[in-house]
């Protein structure tokens, strides 16, 4: 069976690398390299190709596509969250328990304003949630960035900056508590190691033990939570 994939050519890479992402294929190639060269590169890799591709897909089709809709499941640091959507005076994101009620006006587009509410929502309770942690988080751990804030990354759950910055992506407060903060942590170890060697592993696993599951959790479900299509995951 054919592979249908999408190339990625950039005039810095020297080697060739594959990344299977959302159920689709990638190829990330140097810019002049032969499509026959790529092609054979991927037929080498078909059998490691195709098992990656049919766990994702199966993990994409576990779930409902993201409509936006009265009734929905939502998740708050992975918690069901249902959606309640009305039209009213004003546009609002309340959440009473284990609802979000949100409000658009008349004038508002229907197909595209709650799912606007929702997000931002999302990136306020998020940037509430990160106050909250860096309030409690000693500062004789000595990893304190010059600040912080919640974004939108369709490939990546939050990434440290040269300016001491940590941003993250809002979805990421769709999974567990316990996986949020090690992705902050893990954040907050760049401060000191700005890389992913042997000593930054060392210096996060000293301030999240479990650091290990939360990695595979991320791995596990990040498919189908970073996808703005479905931003769920199966709890089986």
């Amino acid at each position: 069976m054919s592979l249908i994939y999408q190339i990625n050519r950039s005039k810095k890479r020297r080697n060739l690398a594959l990344k299977v992402a959302q159920g689709k294929l990638e190829v990330q190639a140097p810019w002049h390299m032969s499509e026959a060269i790529i092609a054979d590169f991927v037929q080498q890799k078909h059998e490691w190709i195709s098992k990656h591709l049919n766990r994702q897909q199966q993990r994409l089709e576990s779930l409902t596509p993201r409509e936006w809709q009265s009734g929905e499941r939502l998740r708050w640091l992975g918690q069901p969250l249902k959606l309640k959507v009305a039209v009213a005076t004003r546009k609002t994101a309340e959440r009473y328990g284990s609802e979000l009620f949100v409000t658009t006006t008349a004038r508002s587009n229907q197909e595209y304003e709650p799912k606007r509410t929702v997000i931002n929502w999302y990136k306020s309770e998020a940037l509430t949630w990160l106050d909250a942690f860096f309030a409690s988080w000693p500062s004789s751990h000595e990893l304190n960035p010059a600040g912080w804030s919640v974004g939108d990354f369709t490939s990546k759950w939050g990434h440290c900056t040269r300016k001491r910055e940590l941003r993250f992506t809002w979805k990421l407060w769709l999974a567990p508590e316990w996986v949020v903060r090690n992705v902050v942590i893990h954040e907050l170890c760049h401060l000191r190691e700005f890389n992913h060697s042997k000593a930054f592993w060392q210096l996060v696993a000293s301030h999240s033990p479990d650091y290990e599951e939360a990695e595979q959790w991320l791995r596990q479900h990040g498919v189908t939570v970073l996808n703005n299509h479905y931003l769920d995951y199966s709890d089986d």
